[in-house]
């Protein structure tokens, strides 16, 4: 009756009445919770660490079987990708786990025929020349192109030239390549040569080779590593008649290449 007499006397006070009753009533009413089924790992780990009293967001990082205190804030995958059975994790500081690998053979075997060392050389197959005194011997190097005459084509100009020492633990050569680029180095003659001489005046062995010339401003090639192996087109030298010998050497289908020995003499070891 009261109410009755106020509200007739002010309108304007029952508008009031009823917005602070309805605010009061959705104050009161419960907050529904939010469906963050489809938030990330990152965003739950942060919310269920700054509340950790909220019990939905316990219930999501258990659900998601996430352990935020690992440093684990979200793992890349979808909502529909969790529903997926989870996969065991790899256990940490496990150490080293090794694996068995599988070679096709023909893979291995060229693997295993590569060698590490560039300059590697079997000489097993071969009967090397028992020297009691070294020989000294002048080498030209020129090139012999297969393009024109399949019986092969000399060259009139030297690739190579200088002196060779050959003695029963192998060759030292001294002397220098003339194709430009990287072959200015002397080394390669004189560290990357691993030849010995056979009972039957062949060179056998492995050496780096320059077999294309390198003009000022080109880039620079690296040189093959070529096998020398006794040539039937070679004249071997006679150790026991020393006079000159010619040595071919197989490089590639369209070139090639003859080492010519000269002068060749026996020296004493003082020498």
């Amino acid at each position: 009756m009261f109410l009755l007499r106020i509200t007739y006397l002010y309108p304007g006070v029952l508008i009031w009445l009823l917005v602070i009753i309805g605010l009061a009533s959705v104050l009161s009413s419960p907050v529904f919770a939010a469906d963050i089924s489809g938030w990330s790992d990152k965003t739950v780990c942060r919310l269920a660490a700054t509340s950790p009293d909220n019990p939905d967001y316990a219930a999501e990082v258990q659900r998601r079987k996430m352990d935020c205190s690992s440093g684990l804030r979200s793992s890349g995958k979808s909502s529909s990708d969790r529903n997926q059975p989870t996969q065991a994790l790899l256990a940490k500081n496990q150490g080293v786990v090794f694996y068995p690998l599988q070679l096709d053979p023909k893979v291995k075997q060229q693997l295993l025929a590569n060698p590490i060392n560039k300059m590697e050389f079997d000489f097993s197959p071969y009967t090397l020349a028992t020297l009691g005194q070294p020989i000294t011997c002048q080498f030209n190097l020129i090139r012999v192109s297969y393009e024109d005459y399949v019986e092969g084509r000399l060259e009139n100009w030297n690739m190579a030239r200088g002196s060779m020492l050959l003695t029963a633990n192998g060759v030292k050569i001294d002397g220098f390549w003339r194709m430009g680029g990287l072959s200015k180095d002397s080394s390669y003659l004189k560290h990357e040569v691993n030849l010995k001489l056979t009972n039957t005046g062949h060179l056998v062995g492995k050496m780096a080779y320059f077999h294309l010339s390198v003009n000022p401003g080109e880039a620079l090639k690296k040189p093959l590593y070529v096998e020398l192996k006794p040539h039937k087109r070679s004249k071997p030298l006679d150790v026991n008649n020393l006079k000159e010998g010619e040595l071919w050497i197989d490089v590639e289908d369209w070139a090639g290449g003859v080492l010519y020995l000269k002068q060749c003499k026996k020296i004493s070891l003082s020498s």
